[in-house]
Order: C-alpha cells, then structure tokens, then sequence
C-alpha cells in the first residue's frame, strides 16, 4: 500500500489491506522455478480531498473550486483493484521478480519493482529493486486555480528500494527507498485568483523532486496465534518548492490473529507531516497531523489447489492540515480473490515461518 497515490491520508497510514505485517519479505524456497500471484478485486473509495484526482483506474476529486479557502468535499467512485508478481528462484536461494507488492496495489500506489532477492542464511534476506510508475497517479495541474475546470496530470515517479529482513537472525527489518517524482504539468498557484502568486510564489508550490524514506520495524510473536509488529517510519520530502519540502514521521502498530481457515491483520497509524516554509497563498504552514486505521480478514477458500484465498479491508483514514484546504479524508473497502502459481515451496503469506 500504494502511490500521491489516491490520498495522502492512505499514503500515510501505509496501513493497506496487504500490509507487509506478516513477512514483508517471504522465504525464498530451495527448490528453483517459476512462482508467483495475481489479486483480483475491486474496491470502493470516498475521498474528501482538494489535490488528488485518482489514476487512470479511478476518477475522484472534483474539476472545480470557488476559493483557496474551500474544505474539501466527498467524492467517491468504485473501481477495479490488480496486481501480482512473477518470480523466479535459483538453486542458490537467489530470485528474480518483477510486479507490484500487495501493499501498494491496495494502497493504489501505482509503483512496480524489478529486482532480487537472496537468501543469506542467518544474516536475513537482502532484496534491492528498482522502481517505477506501472499506473502513474493524476494530481491537479493546479490544485488552487480558482472558478475554472481544473485539469489532470500525472504524478510519476521511479527510484529504487532496499530491504533487509529478519537481520542478523532477529525480528528486525529496515527498508531504505528513494523516489525521483515528476509532474508531467507543474501549474501550481497560476490559476489564484484571490491572491497575487508571482513567479517566485509560484516556485514555492513546485511538487517536483526527491523521497527518501527509511522504515524500521520488528515482529514480535505474543503467542502462537498472536503477533505484533511496531514500525517506524521517517520520510525526506526534498521537492522543489520549499512550501511542499519537509518531513514526515509515521508510527504504526499492526496485529494479526492466525486462524486454522482465516486470518485477521490490523493496524493503527498515527503520523505527521511538516514543511519547510509558509505556502504563500496563505502565509503560514501546512503542517498536518495524520490518524488511520484498517482491518483485512484473509479467508483460505476450500479449493483442491489450495491456492486460493479471498481477502477483504476496510480502511478509514484524515489528515488534519493547519489549512483547512489541505484537509483530506478517506474510506475504502475492497474485496478480491489471490491466487498463488507456480512450482511449490513457497508459503502462504499469511503464515509466519520463523518463532519471532
């Protein structure tokens, strides 16, 4: 869980209905061959939101606004929710993939990863890959152009990601990332109409420019049905403009109850976003404090392959900006079926090999 990607709300909580709560990296099997999965579904979206316009899968936001000053209004729309990865193993615990983490399909991240894995034995599970847009998200060539049909753009971005799982034996994670975003259409404080935003203002709103996220987390099994996995998360937001550059930090808790038939996983994220300077159009921060929750029930279907599980979410998520037109409020739910091929020996994702 994406992309922005369909909210900063959703962006934020990294709380998707495919969070990596269980094993963010899965064993790599011995025995080598092709493997991989495919999810299916779809989901329904509400978003309050004056800056996200969806993706090429998903038309929210409105076209049009009467005033900087306007909180943002529901929309909602139903829409398709893919994705999957193929993989490849060799004899030698190495592995080649290409495809989308269930985390960001959900999320409507749009980003894919090419990349390997290696299996180092009591050292963990080393995993670097490059990234790019498979879906590029649409922001608004201008959000703050006032009393005219604002146009769409894409939001695209690649970089490149490196995981270290279950380091040196333990519980552990890290996850370093950086992302190259592009704007195709940067119009951002053109369209003002009650303010004056000259060139220089203009400059300040630019969306163009580096991510760079860090994740550290650590699986904790309360009992043998029972684990809980804390994570922290800060994020570099170097863009172009200074009102839009800052940091973010982001506490999550997740939980998951495993079952003989099902499995639950839940996570609750609380986070913050500060910016650099002052958005001109205002003449003080946009600063926002960020609170989501979700849930996802994974339910084995008695098929022979046993390859098949159905999956559902349910996801609520705000983000309280210090200017109330960069508010924004989210709910999704999705429902979908994933299903596993390929040559045997890799687990399922919900079941949590190691005794952490």
């Amino acid at each position: 869980m994406p992309m922005r990607r369909i909210t900063s709300v959703l962006l934020a909580a990294g709380a998707s209905a495919f969070a990596p709560l269980v094993a963010a990296i899965e064993p790599i099997p011995e025995t080598p061959g092709w493997r991989g999965f495919v999810v299916v579904g779809g989901a329904y979206t509400d978003v309050k939101s004056n800056v996200v316009a969806g993706n090429d899968l998903v038309d929210v936001g409105r076209e049009t606004i009467t005033s900087i000053n306007d909180s943002p209004r529901s929309d909602d729309a139903a829409h398709p929710l893919v994705g999957g990865e193929v993989n490849y193993t060799f004899g030698n615990r190495w592995q080649v993939f290409l495809g989308t983490s269930l985390e960001d399909a959900v999320t409507l991240d749009g980003v894919a990863q090419f990349g390997a894995r290696k299996d180092l034995g009591g050292a963990g599970i080393l995993q670097g890959g490059f990234l790019f847009s498979a879906l590029p998200n649409e922001v608004w060539e201008d959000p703050y152009a006032e009393g005219v049909r604002r146009e769409s753009t894409d939001r695209d971005s690649g970089g490149l990601r490196l995981q270290w799982d279950r380091i040196l034996g333990t519980a552990f994670e890290f996850t370093l990332s950086y992302r190259d975003i592009d704007i195709d259409v940067e119009r951002s404080g053109q369209g003002v109409l009650s303010v004056p935003c000259d060139a220089a203002c203009q400059g300040l709103l630019r969306r163009d420019g580096d991510q760079y996220s860090l994740d550290l987390s650590y699986r904790y099994r309360l009992a043998q049905q029972h684990l809980l996995r804390p994570m922290f998360r800060y994020t570099a937001h170097d863009l172009d403009g200074d009102a839009v550059s800052g940091e973010s930090y982001r506490l999550q808790l997740s939980y998951a109850y495993f079952a003989q038939a099902f499995t639950v996983v839940s996570n609750v994220a609380f986070g913050s976003r500060e910016h650099d300077e002052a958005n001109p159009l205002y003449g003080i921060k946009t600063d926002s404090d960020r609170f989501a929750v979700d849930a996802t029930l994974f339910y084995r279907l008695p098929a022979a392959s046993g390859r098949w599980q159905l999956v559902g979410n349910a996801l609520w998520g705000e983000d309280d900006s210090d200017v109330d037109f960069h508010d924004t409020e989210a709910f999704q739910f999705s429902l979908g079926a994933m299903y596993r091929f390929g040559a045997p020996g890799r687990a399922p994702p919900v079941i949590e090999e190691k005794p952490y």
